[in-house]
């Protein structure tokens, strides 16, 4: 098999496959964006690619994983965007949900608060995407509508957001919020979070009226296997 290193490696071969799909694209007359998540820790090489394209590129800046939100670049956050190309998207994950602990809520509040601030000083787009603990003990459905309202109600206005499949009635809740709060949304990135493809599709049904939702990020529902395949050596690049 191969070690981390080879991590590099595999998500430039990832570019190399975004650019085939963008030129089939192309070739049959389709006008769609195509665009990658990276990060830099494994991904610079091919942020580096993928940069200058005129694709929809995102980088994350969050430590995977950290509840409260704690950033790759701790509390210099602000000063290392400024070394970022501007095109490339904040990409920010977030577990929240607006009935935490207040003493928690409060902190990540902060933070994405600082993260918006530092966003508006270095000129780049922030994404937030929002997760809610799924051993949360409250788990109705209105909690992500509920959730992007305290936000805004905060003063934070992202350019995007990004949110695991809904309801079509949710869809609808959330077309009704942004278009009042933030008719300037860039719109809303639905995630797939490895889901099987059946029920993306499902999702993808509920959210086909919506006005808000701009797109999707399904890559580890498509590439989880083969990279896991290509790891350990099973396959090589062709085959990946």
């Amino acid at each position: 098999g191969r070690d981390l290193s080879s991590i590099s490696q595999l998500k430039q071969l990832f570019v190399q496959a975004v650019e085939r799909v963008e030129a089939g694209l192309r070739q049959r007359g389709i006008e769609a964006d195509v665009g990658l998540l990276a990060d830099q820790r494994f991904g610079q090489d091919s942020l580096n690619a993928a940069t200058g394209r005129g694709w929809w590129v995102a980088r994350p800046v969050e430590v995977q994983g950290s509840r409260p939100l704690a950033f790759e670049h701790g509390r210099s956050i602000g000063s290392n965007l400024l070394a970022w190309p501007q095109e490339q998207i904040i990409k920010c994950l977030v577990q929240y949900h607006p009935d935490d602990e207040p003493m928690l809520r409060l902190e990540q509040e902060a933070q994405i608060k600082a993260l918006y601030d530092a966003s508006k000083v270095s000129g780049h787009e922030l994404l937030l995407e929002i997760i809610p603990p799924k051993d949360h003990p409250s788990s109705h459905p209105d909690v992500m509508v509920r959730s992007l309202k305290r936000l805004y109600n905060l003063g934070i206005y992202p350019a995007w957001w990004k949110i695991e499949a809904q309801s079509a009635q949710v869809w609808q809740q959330l077309d009704e919020l942004i278009q009042q709060r933030d008719p300037y949304c860039r719109g809303v990135v639905l995630l797939g979070l490895n889901a099987p493809v059946e029920d993306l599709a499902a999702g993808f049904a509920e959210a086909r009226h919506s006005r808000v939702c701009q797109g999707f990020a399904v890559g580890r529902t498509i590439f989880r296997e083969p990279s896991r395949a290509w790891m350990a050596g099973e396959i090589d690049d062709a085959a990946l």
